[in-house]
C-alpha cells in the first residue's frame, strides 16, 4: 500500500472521529411533548412553515424490535442526531481488541499480526448502532422522534430544545405580527432518519404536508430545507413531477445553506483525496484542531511530537483498518450519506464502491436520488413557472474548509479550490453560482470580492450571499432576520429591503442572542425584578447591554462586523461577571505563552529532523 494512500486513511478517521465527538457533546434529544388544542384555521391567509432540518436536528433512538429504547451501561437511551455511540463499554472493548497487538507493535516497532483485525473490530463495534446493510436499510431499529403537531404544542423542555437547535424566534415573531396569529402554531418540524434513503424521507413528506394542511386549514405550506434537508426537498420535487407535477401544495421554498448538489468535501472522504504534505499533517493540522477544541496551543505541538513514537507502518495499519471499519459499517451502504456526494463526482465513486451485484440494491437507491438531483433545477423552474412557487436561497461563501470551526476538514484536497461556508460549496447552496477559489477572482464576478458570479444561479433575484458566513447559520442573527422577512413575505426579492442587501458579511452573535444568552441575562439584571442586583452592578451592565443592542439592530454588515461581534460578546460577558451570572473571560497566562513558544520551536525542530517519519523510521532508515 502506498504512502500517499495510507496518509489519506489517517485523515478520514480524524474527521469522522471529530464529528462523533460533536455529536455526543452537542446535540441533546427533545423530551416527550404535551399536546394542546390545535389552532384555529387561518382560512388560507397564512401558509404554515415546514422546516426540513439539517444533519444533527433529527433525533433517532436505538430501540428493540418492539420499539422499546435500548439502554447503555449507565441506563441512558442510546440516541442522537448525528452519531449514536455507546461509550460506556468502549474502554473494555479497546483493551480486549487492541491492548496486546498495540503493545506488541510498539515493542517490535512494526505492525503486530492481529493489529489490523483488532482495530477493524473496534471501529465496527463503535459504530454498530447505525450500521446499514446491503439493501441500504438500517441494520438496527432506529426510531426517529417525530413531531406531528406544531411548535405551539411542544412542552417546555422540547420547545427549549427546538430553539437551541433552530433559533427561529425572529421568524416566529414576524409571522405573528404580520398575520395576527400565534406564529408557533404555524411552525412544524419534519424529521427524517440519517441512516436511510432521502427518497423514502421525501415520500413520507407528502403525508406530513397533508397533516399540516389538515391541522391548520391552510391550502399551501412553505418548505424550509436546512443543510441536509435540501436532499429531502430535492427528492420530494422529483417525486412530485413523477406523480404528475402538481405543486399546488407548495407556496414558497426557502433554502437555508441547503445541500442541493452535495459538497466536494464529502466526495473527498470517499475518494481519499487529501492534502498530504508533511508540513500540514505533522505541522499545523493537529495544533489547529486542538486550539479549536479549546486546548492551549502547546497541547497540539506535544501531540505532534508524541505521534512519532509510532512508526509509519504501525500508524497507517491502525488507520487503514479503522477506515475499512468506518466504510463497511457506516458509509458505503447508506444512501443518505451518498446524497452528499456532488452529482459530477457521483458516477466515479459509485462505480468504485457500488458496482458489484451484492451492492445492486444500494446502487438502485443512490442512482434514483442522483437522477432527482440532476432534475432539480428543471423541477424547480417548472414549479415556479407553472404554480407560482417562489424559490429563495441563502448561502455562505468566502471560506475554505479549514476556515474557522471544524478546521480539521481542511485536510480535504478540494479545500484549496473551494469557495464555501466551510462545509458546502457555494454552487450547491445557491443553485448554480459560478465561483473562483477563495482568494481568486472571476472576470464576471459581481460579489464584492469578485469571486462569485450570480448570473448562473437558477433564481439570482431571490438568492442572498453572506461573505465569511459559517455553515451553522443558527449563530447568524442577520440571516435569521432575513428568513423572518422571507417567510412572512415581507421580503420578496433581493431588492425588497435595503436592510438586507444581496451581498452581505457575517458575524457570530449566538452567545449573545440565544435563549438565556448574554442579552437575556443582561435584561434580567437591568429589570432586577427580584431585587437581586445592586445599583452598581446594574450600572456596570446597562451601558454595555445598550451598546450590544445597538449593534444587533444593524443588519448591513461590513468586513469588520465579525470582530465587532466577538469583541462585544467578550465585553458583555465580562460586564455580567460582576453579577456572578458569568465568569470573566480567561486570558492566556505568561507561563502558557512561554510554553506555547517552546513547544512550537521543539515541534519545528523535530519536523526538520524527522519530516513525516516516526522516530525509528529515521534512525533505522526504514
Amino acid at each position: 500500500m502506498s504512502l500517499k494512500f495510507k496518509k489519506a486513511l489517517s485523515i478520514f478517521l480524524a474527521a469522522v472521529m471529530m464529528f462523533s465527538v460533536f455529536s455526543v457533546i452537542g446535540f441533546a434529544a427533545p423530551a416527550e411533548n404535551v399536546q394542546t388544542d390545535i389552532p384555529a384555521s387561518s382560512n388560507g391567509e397564512i401558509c404554515p412553515t415546514i422546516i426540513i432540518p439539517g444533519i444533527s436536528q433529527s433525533n433517532s433512538v436505538y430501540c428493540d424490535k418492539n420499539g422499546n429504547p435500548i439502554l447503555d451501561g449507565d441506563g441512558n437511551k442510546l440516541e442522537g442526531g448525528l452519531l449514536i455511540i455507546d461509550s460506556t463499554n468502549l474502554v473494555s472493548k479497546i483493551v480486549k481488541n487492541l491492548a496486546l497487538p498495540l503493545i506488541s507493535s510498539l515493542l517490535m516497532q512494526r505492525p503486530y499480526k492481529t493489529l489490523a483485525s483488532g482495530v477493524y473490530k473496534t471501529i465496527c463495534d463503535l459504530f454498530y448502532v447505525q450500521a446499514s446493510d446491503k439493501t441500504g436499510n438500517a441494520v438496527n431499529n432506529l426510531v426517529v422522534d417525530k413531531y406531528e403537531y406544531p411548535l405551539s404544542r411542544y412542552d417546555k423542555e422540547s420547545k427549549e430544545w427546538f430553539y437551541n437547535r433552530l433559533p427561529m424566534e425572529p421568524v416566529i415573531e414576524e409571522v405573528s405580527a404580520t398575520y395576527g396569529v400565534d406564529g408557533e402554531a404555524y411552525t412544524y418540524l419534519y424529521t427524517f432518519p440519517l441512516i436511510g434513503d432521502p427518497m423514502t424521507a421525501a415520500e413520507n413528506l407528502f403525508d406530513y404536508i397533508e397533516l399540516v394542511k389538515t391541522q391548520t386549514g391552510c391550502k399551501k405550506v412553505n418548505l424550509v430545507p436546512i443543510s441536509l434537508g435540501g436532499t429531502v426537498m430535492t427528492a420530494y420535487c422529483d417525486l412530485v413531477v413523477e406523480r404528475g407535477g402538481d405543486f399546488s401544495d407548495i407556496n414558497n421554498i426557502v433554502n437555508v445553506v441547503a445541500c442541493l448538489d452535495g459538497t466536494d468535501l464529502f466526495a473527498d472522504f470517499y475518494a481519499r483525496n487529501w492534502n498530504l504534505s508533511d508540513e500540514f499533517l505533522y505541522g499545523s493540522y493537529i495544533p489547529a484542531i486542538m486550539a479549536e477544541s479549546g486546548s492551549d496551543e502547546y497541547v497540539g505541538h506535544l501531540i505532534n511530537i508524541a505521534l512519532r513514537i509510532l512508526p509509519k507502518d504501525v500508524l497507517y495499519t491502525i488507520l487503514t483498518a479503522a477506515m475499512d471499519g468506518l466504510l463497511d459499517t457506516l458509509l458505503v451502504n447508506c444512501p443518505q450519506f451518498w446524497s452528499m456526494v456532488p452529482s459530477d463526482r457521483y458516477d466515479e465513486l459509485a462505480e468504485k464502491y457500488l458496482s458489484g451485484e451484492d451492492m445492486a440494491a444500494v446502487r438502485a437507491k443512490t442512482d434514483r436520488f442522483q437522477q432527482a438531483r440532476l432534475n432539480l433545477k428543471e423541477n424547480l423552474k417548472y414549479a415556479h413557472d407553472t404554480y407560482g412557487v417562489d424559490v429563495f436561497s441563502v448561502s455562505g461563501y468566502g471560506r475554505q474548509y479549514d476556515t474557522g470551526d471544524y478546521c480539521f476538514l481542511g485536510i480535504a484536497a478540494s479545500s484549496a479550490s473551494s469557495n464555501s461556508d466551510s462545509i458546502i460549496d457555494i454552487d450547491s447552496t445557491s443553485l448554480g453560482a459560478t465561483y473562483a477559489p477563495v482568494g481568486e477572482t472571476l472576470e464576471n464576478g459581481n460579489s464584492p470580492d469578485k469571486s462569485i458570479d450570480t448570473s448562473t444561479c437558477l433564481f439570482p433575484e431571490t438568492t442572498w450571499f453572506f461573505c465569511g458566513q459559517h455553515h451553522e447559520v443558527g449563530r447568524a442573527d442577520v440571516i435569521i432576520k432575513l428568513l423572518a422577512g422571507i417567510v412572512s413575505e415581507n421580503i420578496t426579492d433581493v431588492n425588497s429591503s435595503e436592510a438586507f442587501p444581496q451581498f452581505n458579511y457575517n458575524r457570530n452573535t449566538r452567545t449573545l442572542v440565544r435563549p438565556d444568552g448574554l442579552m437575556d441575562k443582561a435584561e434580567s439584571v437591568i429589570e432586577n425584578a427580584d431585587g437581586k442586583y445592586t445599583q452598581e452592578q446594574i450600572n456596570t451592565v446597562k451601558p454595555v447591554y445598550e451598546k450590544a443592542a445597538a449593534m444587533l439592530k444593524e443588519t448591513v454588515l461590513t468586513p469588520d462586523s465579525a470582530k465587532e461581534a466577538d469583541d462585544m460578546t467578550v465585553e458583555l460577558n465580562d460586564a455580567l461577571a460582576v453579577t456572578g451570572l458569568t465568569s470573566k473571560t480567561k486570558t492566556t497566562s505568561f507561563f502558557v505563552k512561554i510554553l506555547n513558544k517552546l513547544t512550537a520551536n521543539l515541534d519545528n525542530a523535530v519536523m526538520k529532523i524527522f519530516g513525516g517519519n516516526g522516530y525509528t523510521d529515521k534512525i533505522f532508515n526504514k
